[in-house]
């Protein structure tokens, strides 16, 4: 089976941002085009839609200098919404025809005059963000401190051993969504960095993950039987009850459908919770016969709702939260 795909990488937008722009290329792009959202470091990639304050960046400027596709850099600007001039396209787009125009002439008649470089097998994305890819970052018997990157540049340095871990100052993007890596941390890496201030490494790296849903998608699994290590410590408040909830059944163990379906959370949240503690080596597999949380059948369902709050109840009574 082939299909015709252009690929398109959107980086550095917030994700109501991204959303709204891929919305709106779903929207012009005709029909018989598959889109496939993929990252800046993709080799095939079509068009690359960059936020512009990461344009300078020597990841993103390497990228554009070494290939040859169609960009935009995109703004939010409320004074100059729909307009595209200079390379540069300004949300909100209240009109699209111009950046239809700009489609039509950059990417689809490229990829009309070479259509077989679009034609490609639909297989699986290969990802190398497995478990392992994050015990091995995360290593408590590592001695050297690691660098933390993506598509945009230094995300931080970070210090396994001491639990801390020192940010880029200069990075107003709180997650990432494609091209994360680690290395090991260089002396100019350090310049890029502030150390006047520290984050206590387990509780920042959960965090910045938790709020990497874009990243997390390539990780998360479908289904599977958890445990976590620790507890995450959550910093948004928003996200305490939900975050607190899944961690109170997957402490014990628990299957992602079934947490899902007890608690009546989405399955994407779960899902993404998992994915978070996979992201920081704070979880295992285990076997569908382990110890799992799982209430006893309740004739009713405002039963087995209030044996779920009583549960909660005693645990943060117990845990003094």
């Amino acid at each position: 089976m082939t299909e015709q795909y252009l690929n398109i990488a959107i980086t550095g937008l917030s994700i109501h941002h991204s959303e709204e722009l891929k919305t709106q290329l779903r929207n012009l792009i005709p029909q018989e085009y598959k889109i496939k959202w993929s990252t800046a470091a993709d080799p095939t990639i079509d068009c690359l839609f960059i936020h512009e304050n990461f344009y300078e960046t020597d990841g993103i400027q390497k990228i554009i200098q070494s290939r040859n596709f169609p960009w935009l850099k995109i703004t939010k600007n409320n004074d100059n919404e729909n307009i595209l001039q200079e390379n540069t396209l300004s949300l909100p787009i209240v009109n699209p025809q111009n950046f239809s125009d700009w489609i039509l002439q950059h990417l689809l008649n490229t990829s009309l005059e070479n259509p077989n470089e679009h034609i490609f097998e639909v297989n699986p994305k290969k990802t190398p963000y497995k478990l392992e890819y994050f015990s091995k970052m995360l290593d408590k018997e590592r001695n050297s401190k690691l660098h933390l990157f993506d598509n945009l540049g230094t995300i931080a340095i970070i210090d396994v051993q001491k639990n801390i871990a020192w940010l880029n100052p200069e990075r107003e993007q709180a997650f990432t969504d494609s091209g994360f890596g680690y290395d090991i941390a260089s002396t100019s890496n350090f310049m890029k960095v502030s150390r006047k201030q520290t984050y206590l490494l387990n509780d920042w790296l959960w965090q910045f993950f938790w709020d990497s849903p874009l990243f997390l998608k390539e990780i998360a699994p479908e289904d599977g039987h958890f445990k976590i290590h620790m507890w995450p410590k959550p910093s948004q408040n928003l996200d305490r009850k939900v975050v607190f909830q899944l961690s109170s059944c997957f402490i014990q163990g628990g299957k992602v459908s079934k947490i899902a379906n007890q608690l009546n959370i989405p399955l994407e949240t779960v899902q993404r919770f998992i994915a978070a503690n996979i992201a920081t080596n704070n979880l295992s597999r285990i076997n569908i016969w382990d110890k799992h949380f799982n209430p006893p059948e309740a004739p009713s369902v405002s039963e087995d709702a209030g044996f779920i709050k009583g549960f909660f109840g005693k645990l943060r009574k117990k845990l003094g939260i």
